[in-house]
């Protein structure tokens, strides 16, 4: 499939709804697979973002979109849904070639956006106050109004380019909003062929869905917009620190929505089904080349099948190297997205070993000598609180912690976390999975499974994990602002 063709225009800056040719550099994105070049995208300025603000807030103000009925705009994610699912396949190649993860993958991430699109396009025509009596007063009514806040800046990862996006697209359009984005620096083309294929096909209004391409500057500039009433982030703690701070100091306090890394435990205990429950571990572990924000990295086994357990994920991790390769039709396990992550990988992995904190049981080296991959790696800790088991590493790497004989030994050891984005468990005692879940300080428990995501279910963390919701009724609330009408009858 020819990239270049596909994208066509799709390599500028969506800006009201027009392709436009960007004042900053135009700058190549390469494919972890293989190091070279896919297609050459135009960058943002400032200046770029400013018009695509301006685009946004003029929609929101005085366009068409405002006026839209709840009717309209379910119909009009339920055609982004269609429209995506018929480029199913376009849009898993657009991805896969900028990402190098599996096409399997891929075109599993489309399905989920599918599914997302329709059920936000559920909310659009339900959205509604209350009513209620002052004191019984015959003279006073009160009732609230649910209102979009106006214009939202998005700021994406490269992890999962499409599907995040879309986390923080729908329910934004379902309640009214209009958006400007910036993707992540490495992987703008989905979110790109996505504003294509929404323009394309007529689907909204001209300003309602602005894309502008960057890196750090461009994403300055749209956190410091004084139009922008609210910031969604995805990536890592030091990066929401900053939109944070710069939020709350620009011209206009905005709402801020943070979904940033976590270090997550998965626990084993002694009843656990160990063929299923290794198998789901690695894939916790392992998926997307580790590059989840809520990847089951640090693993808990209970004494009992202790060194069962490790031999068996030892061998599931060899089984996924036996099958890696640089093809993304074939291969179990993508690159990671560039030399930076490739480096800093390795440097976790190095500064273990030769720090003696822990010891290498299967991996710890790069794949291949092209492509930025890097082996599914299993380490014990060997000292208490190292590195590896207390820092997001955000690549293919578990470590196997001290064996425990009760769960409460997990959950105080869990305190010191300074995240708390998810956790897993697998076990088949209910009093065990109630304590547990209950316990544990993570915005999701996953019971017996790992990273199912689900459009009605919410996602976010806890500590430093993030503030705020997406997916489920909760993502809607973080897009509209209550309005109290108190009325008092002449």
């Amino acid at each position: 499939m020819d990239i270049v063709s596909t994208l066509g225009n799709a390599t500028k800056l969506c800006i009201n709804g027009q392709w436009v040719t960007g004042g900053g550099q135009q700058r190549s994105i390469y494919s972890p697979v293989n190091e070279e070049a896919v297609v050459s995208v135009n960058d943002a300025s400032a200046q770029d973002v400013e018009n695509a603000v301006k685009a946004a807030h003029e929609a929101f103000a005085n366009g068409p979109w405002r006026k839209f009925t709840g009717k309209q705009r379910r119909d009009a994610l339920l055609k982004i849904a269609q429209v995506l699912e018929a480029n199913k396949e376009a849009m898993a190649q657009v991805e896969s070639s900028q990402t190098g993860k599996p096409l399997l993958y891929s075109r599993g991430e489309v399905d989920h956006v599918v599914e997302c699109f329709r059920y936000y396009a559920g909310f659009c025509d339900k959205l509604h106050g209350r009513h209620t009596n002052v004191d019984h007063d015959t003279e006073f009514t009160s009732y609230t109004v649910s209102e979009p806040l106006g214009v939202v800046g998005f700021i994406s990862s490269f992890n999962f380019p499409l599907m995040l996006t879309t986390w923080k697209l729908a329910p934004a359009l379902a309640t009214g909003n209009t958006v400007v984005l910036k993707p992540a620096p490495q992987t703008p083309l989905s979110s790109l062929f996505l504003a294509h294929l929404i323009y394309e096909n007529g689907i909204l209004p001209e300003g309602v869905f602005n894309v502008v391409p960057g890196a750090l500057e461009t994403g300055v500039a749209l956190v410091d917009s004084p139009l922008i009433e609210k910031i969604s982030f995805t990536g890592s703690v030091p990066g929401g620190k900053a939109v944070y701070k710069s939020g709350a100091a620009s011209q206009n306090f905005k709402h801020i929505t943070l979904e940033l890394g976590g270090k997550s435990p998965n626990v084993i205990m002694d009843d656990a089904d160990i063929p299923d429950a290794s198998l789901r571990t690695a894939i916790a572990g392992f998926f997307n080349s580790g590059q989840t924000c809520c990847a089951g990295t640090k693993l808990y086994i209970h004494e009992k099948v202790h060194e069962a357990f490790t031999q068996r994920i030892v061998a599931v991790a060899q089984g996924f190297t036996s099958k890696m390769t640089t093809d993304v039709a074939t291969s179990s396990l993508g690159p990671l997205i560039d030399k930076a992550q490739l480096d800093r990988v390795s440097g976790f992995v190095n500064r273990a070993v030769e720090s003696g904190e822990a010891e290498v049981l299967v991996g710890g080296e790069r794949w291949g000598d092209k492509g930025f991959y890097y082996k599914p790696t299993v380490l014990r800790e060997k000292v208490h609180k190292s590195e590896v088991a207390c820092q997001e590493i955000f690549g293919p790497v578990i470590t196997i912690m001290p064996p425990f004989s009760d769960i409460q030994e997990v959950i105080d050891a869990e305190k010191d976390n300074t995240f708390g984005l998810a956790s897993g468990i697998f076990t088949n005692n209910a009093r065990v999975i109630h304590k547990y879940s209950t316990e544990i300080r993570a915005g999701t428990v996953w019971v017996n499974t790992y990273n199912t995501l689900l459009p009605h279910m919410p996602f976010g963390g806890f500590k430093n994990s993030g503030i705020g919701r997406e997916l489920g009724h909760e993502a809607i609330n973080e897009y509209l602002i209550v309005k109290s009408v108190i009325s008092r009858f002449p």
